[in-house]
């Protein structure tokens, strides 16, 4: 795995938005339902149960358009486009945000548009589109503002964007910038750290990307996230083969290809 190529694969975390708003009357019993049919996706998905997950979000979804609970539109339209694009359907996770971005009936929070914005700007890194992603990694921090909870993430969207720029001091720039705002976010800390060992990699510093890669993997094994863990080791691989270490990192990546052949999710 090169530094270029898993620049998506570094950034593709997964956080899944509750939707467990104001319970209004009379609206309060179809709410409670779209929760429970949230709530039930959100563990389907964390058991790797991609196709139910999107079925109970879909679910959700539609009692929210039914009562015009627009929080909770822009919830399960994100959750569903998360779980599409996890599960390599791409083209229905970019009709989702288009329709929650081309709405105009409709008036979203815009801490909602800014979620949509870093999903599509994930997409384009997908594609290996950095000027795209730009943009809409710049859409985002529009609508996010200073100091919006997204303000860590869109950091490490930016930092990938670097990274597949081959701008690793640009990289490191953002990537410092996502550690700062994510101190109480493990997820969004190991990325920026993950982010950071690849950019040092690039900068030829393999000893400073064999500790921050390290630094990463602690988090992701208390985490508890197969597909981290296994982009740890191989970046701890890469960092001991330039160190000159062939043996540890044939050790990693028979660490990594033990996890793939797991397939948990």
């Amino acid at each position: 795995m090169s530094h270029r190529c898993s620049v998506w694969m570094l950034l593709s975390s997964v956080v899944l938005l509750a939707a467990c708003g104001h319970v209004q009357e009379p609206r309060s019993v179809r709410l409670v339902q779209a929760a429970e049919f949230n709530q039930r996706a959100q563990h389907a998905f964390r058991q790797g149960q991609y196709q139910r997950a999107v079925t109970l979000y879909g679910q959700a979804l539609q009692l929210d358009i039914a009562i015009e609970y627009v929080d909770g539109i822009a919830i399960n339209t994100l959750n569903l486009a998360k779980v599409n694009q996890v599960s390599g359907k791409t083209a229905q996770a970019e009709q989702l945000l288009d329709q929650l971005l081309n709405d105009q009936a409709l008036h979203y929070a815009p801490m909602h548009l800014a979620e949509a914005a870093v999903q599509k700007a994930l997409l384009r890194l997908q594609e290996k589109d950095a000027v795209a992603a730009a943009i809409w990694a710049g859409k985002a921090a529009d609508w996010c503002g200073p100091d919006c909870k997204l303000s860590g993430v869109i950091a490490n969207v930016r930092a990938g964007i670097a990274l597949r720029m081959n701008d690793g001091e640009q990289a490191l720039f953002w990537s410092d910038r996502a550690l700062a705002a994510n101190r109480d976010v493990p997820l969004e800390q190991a990325n920026a750290l993950r982010l950071q060992a690849s950019a040092r990699l690039m900068m030829n510093a393999p000893g400073d990307a064999l500790r921050l890669a390290q630094a990463a993997l602690n988090i992701d094994k208390s985490l508890g996230l197969p597909e981290k863990i296994h982009q740890d080791l191989l970046l701890l691989a890469q960092a001991h083969e330039r160190l000159g270490q062939d043996e540890q990192a044939g050790q990693f990546r028979q660490r990594a290809a033990r996890i793939a052949a797991a397939s948990v999710k």
